[in-house]
């Protein structure tokens, strides 16, 4: 008989302490419980200033000088997920939970080979499968895989770890993919910015992924369409708190706002002609972190991008012989995404609210799903509690 499988992937403030990382063998002990034979992947442990957490590690090898090549930056990136992997299996081990620590590469992840951006190309499940009908718990690495031919080892990206989590869940025919993080699910707005924030129930692979790509940062915008495309759903849970958390899937069962994500800081830069991009949205945010809009006034096509990733992405429009210049700067992005009647409705409601702050917009694009400003990077958080306040309480 076919085993059950959960996959299940904890991020870097999961696996954290001594003391998160009991809570999470107790998540995965539950879905044993629970009927499931899990596989898990893991993220660095902590965040920056955290002795093995990815910027603690990225700054070792920035102190000696930039620029630094892609390579080594791949090289000293994948490290953290590594040390998560050993302890996480060591702990289970301790627990009486047979377990195997493995590397993207141990995994069989294969990648295009490009640096500090990667892109999944085949997962060889067998071994893991393997591991599961031996009874183990695979442990693998997050956010990492190997070219096929050299082995070289390459990184997906900052945040990736839940594309790959998602990946091999797809890989290994799971029923499900869990995703843990420090919150219960995905919110309308960001808690830090709206501590009311409700938590949504359910969202579908659509508009989280519109959320995601235009910054809400509870779940990467490659890890939802991998869900997508391989039919798998993906709930999003706290590690710390006990709770149902969000559900994505294909569900229509969507109240008419689902979210109000910021971005920022961005550069905007103007489209001003000759040549065409031939990058979609898609590519677009998985090379370049950055998106393309078209202005609800006049058509303008502007890409706003982190101010990190300018730079190559000016070459990389210049060798497709697309002209770009300089918009503005310091700017964040401020969307509502929803249902098309709500954005439709809401659009020129928001636009009203920007002037009552006294809000200069200097951008605004509005599409079936999403209405975006762009606003002074500070004055977002003022933005998004504004719209809670005028289209959720």
């Amino acid at each position: 008989m076919a085993k059950k499988i959960i996959a299940q992937k904890f991020g870097g403030t999961s696996v954290a302490t001594p003391e998160s990382r009991r809570l999470v063998v107790g998540h995965i002990s539950r879905s044993i419980a629970e009927g499931y034979s899990p596989v898990v992947v893991v993220s660095a442990m902590g965040r920056r200033g955290a002795p093995y957490a990815t910027d603690t590690l990225l700054e070792l090898i920035r102190a000696e000088g930039q620029p630094v090549a892609g390579r080594d930056e791949d090289m000293i990136f994948h490290c953290g997920e590594i040390i998560s992997a050993a302890i996480m299996s060591h702990l289970l081990k301790l627990s009486g939970l047979p377990a195997v620590g493995l590397t993207g590469g141990q995994a069989c992840i294969y990648t295009d080979g490009r640096s500090r951006r990667a892109k999944i190309v085949r997962i060889d499940a067998s071994r893991m499968l393997r591991h599961v009908e031996q009874g183990e718990i695979p442990v693998v690495t997050g956010g990492q895989g190997v070219t096929y031919v050299e082995g070289e080892v390459t990184i997906l990206g900052r945040g990736a770890s839940d594309t790959s989590g998602v990946a091999v869940g797809v890989a290994v025919g799971a029923e499900k993919v869990e995703i843990y993080t420090d919150v219960p699910g995905v919110a309308v707005a960001d808690p830090r910015v709206v501590p009311q924030a409700r938590f949504l129930k359910e969202l579908s692979y659509r508009k989280m992924y519109e959320m995601g790509v235009y910054g809400a940062r509870v779940m990467h915008p490659g890890a939802v369409l991998t869900g997508q495309r391989g039919g798998v759903p993906i709930v999003c849970r706290s590690t710390f708190v006990e709770g149902p958390g969000t559900v994505i899937s294909a569900t229509k069962d969507e109240p008419g706002l689902v979210g109000i994500p910021s971005m920022g800081p961005v550069e905007l830069l103007r489209v001003t002609g000759g040549g065409s991009m031939n990058l979609g949205q898609e590519e677009l945010y998985d090379q370049f972190a950055a998106v393309a809009m078209k202005s609800a006034d006049d058509g303008t096509v502007v890409v706003a991008v982190a101010p990190d990733w300018r730079k190559p992405l000016e070459e990389s429009l210049a060798g497709q012989g697309v002209r770009v210049e300089k918009m503005a700067s310091d700017k964040s992005l401020v969307s509502l995404v929803g249902s098309p009647a709500f954005i439709a409705e809401s659009f020129p409601r928001a636009g009203s609210v920007l002037e009552t702050l006294g809000i200069e917009t200097a951008f605004r694009e509005q599409v079936e799903i999403r209405g975006t400003f762009a606003v002074p990077n500070d004055q977002s958080s003022r933005l998004v509690r504004a719209l809670y306040e005028t289209f959720v309480q």
